[in-house]
């Protein structure tokens, strides 16, 4: 399995290629597995005896480590197998599962090793525990690892499965069958992956580290791992699994961050508009030129697709920079970059006050994103003719060109005769650095969790922007209220409408971003 990204939110447990997205379980998980734990507390309350899955995980750490420590110490391999069986044995039954061996051929010719086929008869099984552990790999992935005779209790490995390692014994065997289960279990020696069959063609998995896991014996991790692998989250006696609740609960937080983002964006791109075309005007003014008609007129779209770009870039540089990881950005190695040119350095002001003509009106935010985008666009590196000090080969930093024409400033004419004061880049970042809606406190937006997809949602939703000039008066309003919502919903809308959700923003001969090319919004006076 093809790993692009492994992110670990609980220790010991790695979301890779984004089973989840990584903003959804460092927000929300934790919520939505709340009500599962106090389940397991009340059971725990009523029968003393009945232990809370995540402790049984907790309770088997130390013969974990022993039988683990034990079967690696060499013997024959058919040994090594059943010590392993010994050491899986515990968490196993701490999750709800037995071990029963058999061979499951869902695919003519392909019997696999199974612990466990958890599913109604007759029917696709719902979750299958599948042993993935061969003597003598102990250094190999669980995907990388291959049937062996042991899994065959001393027979040849069919000849369709030998010599295929489980990541092709899953996509073929398993997965690719027409009676597929929908979850697999795969139990390696030290770790253990959960596949969804629907996020396996990705090469999406959780993956389940023991021996950090036990080792340190923290709470959050232990819960995690309990909810996540627990036989009644994966094949529950009836209704929806708890994971099919989680997915569904992962899609609807990802719309919603991504819809915020996307608004904020909007927002942003109008208070640049809306700033280029006030400074324009009177360029034009100044040089007796036209700018709403004849040959020196203003291009609304032109404008709108420079703003843009130019959010593009704010959207690019704090993604790059909340992932030092991927070694574009010295973000880490240099505090000169950090402090002096990043992005992240004028966030820390986001929320700083202006209080002075000289802070509202200056230009210290607009010199930096240019110089930034300056840098990324041209590179830079250490000088071969300037002479070598100290002091200089400490504070150098090496950023390769980014060949691209989003930082191209051919693309920007318009905006490169504007130079746009503090309190307007400081409202652009703050949107862009901020979520939540009404009735929503506002909390800083994690570009490190969000994910490719929501990104990309944002992206193509903003395809579609467009800019025009309002000739008249425009009111936007908010949606007629709901007669069947409860009175306090009733009281929250009002108070969102107070926030700005229902006040009519009068937008006169201003430069106004719509959805689509020409879309007004009409007055509305019952709304109003």
């Amino acid at each position: 399995m093809l790993v692009v990204e492994a992110v670990q939110t609980f220790v010991g447990i790695a979301n890779e290629n984004e089973f989840y997205s990584h903003h959804y379980l460092s927000e929300v998980f934790k919520g939505d597995i709340r009500e599962r734990l106090e389940q397991w507390a009340a059971a725990e309350e009523a029968h003393p005896e009945q232990r809370a899955p995540f402790k049984l995980l907790a309770s088997w750490a130390g013969q974990w480590f022993a039988l683990r420590n034990a079967g690696t110490r060499g013997g024959a391999a058919t040994e090594q197998f059943d010590c392993f069986r010994q050491v899986q044995q515990g968490l196993l039954q701490a999750l709800g599962y037995a071990i029963t061996p058999q061979h499951l051929e869902l695919q003519a010719g392909m019997p696999v090793p199974v612990w466990q086929v958890i599913g109604d008869a007759g029917k696709a099984p719902q979750v299958l525990v599948v042993p993935a552990y061969n003597p003598g790999q102990e250094e190999d992935d669980i995907l990388d690892q291959r049937l062996s005779a042991v899994h065959y209790a001393g027979v040849p490995v069919p000849s369709a499965l030998a010599g295929a390692d489980f990541a092709s014994i899953v996509s073929d065997g398993l997965f690719g069958a027409d009676q597929a289960p929908r979850f697999i279990i795969l139990v390696g020696l030290h770790e253990w992956l959960l596949l969804d069959r629907f996020k396996w063609p990705n090469s999406r998995a959780l993956r389940f580290d023991w021996s950090e896991i036990l080792d340190r014996k923290e709470t959050l991790p232990l819960q995690a791992a309990a909810a996540l692998l627990h036989r009644d989250s994966l094949a529950p006696g009836s209704g929806a699994s708890l994971l099919e609740s989680l997915d569904e609960n992962a899609h609807r937080h990802a719309f919603g961050v991504s819809e915020d983002l996307k608004y904020a964006i909007r927002e942003a791109i109008e208070a640049l508009g809306n700033e280029a075309v006030r400074q324009l005007r009177q360029q034009a003014v100044d040089a007796r030129r036209g700018f709403f008609s004849g040959k020196d007129e203003l291009d609304p779209e032109q404008l709108s697709l420079e703003c843009l770009r130019l959010v593009y870039r704010l959207l690019f540089m704090f993604y790059i920079e909340a992932r030092p990881e991927l070694g574009y950005v010295p973000i880490r190695k240099s505090a000169i970059y950090l402090k002096s040119y990043s992005l992240e350095s004028l966030r820390d002001l986001e929320l700083r006050p202006l209080h002075t003509p000289q802070s509202r009106d200056g230009f210290y935010f607009d010199h930096t994103l240019r110089r930034l985008f300056s840098l990324v666009a041209t590179g830079c590196g250490p000088a071969e003719q300037r002479p070598l000090t100290a002091a200089s080969v400490r504070d150098a930093f090496v950023l390769a060109p980014l060949d691209s024409r989003l930082f191209d400033e051919a693309n920007t004419p318009l905006l490169n005769r504007v130079r746009f004061p503090n309190h307007v880049w400081q409202r652009v970042i703050r949107l862009m650095s901020l979520s939540g809606g009404k009735g929503r406190k506002k909390g800083r937006v994690s570009y490190q969790l969000l994910s490719i997809n929501q990104l990309g949602a944002v992206y193509e939703a903003l395809l579609s922007y467009r800019g025009f000039f309002a000739t008249e008066d425009l009111y936007e309003v908010m949606p007629e209220r709901k007669q069947t919502r409860a009175a306090d919903d009733d009281d929250d809308e009002e108070a969102g409408a107070a926030e700005g959700g229902g006040s009519t923003d009068v937008l006169d001969n201003a430069w106004f971003g719509a959805r689509q090319p020409h879309q007004r919004l009409q007055e509305h006076r019952e709304g109003v």
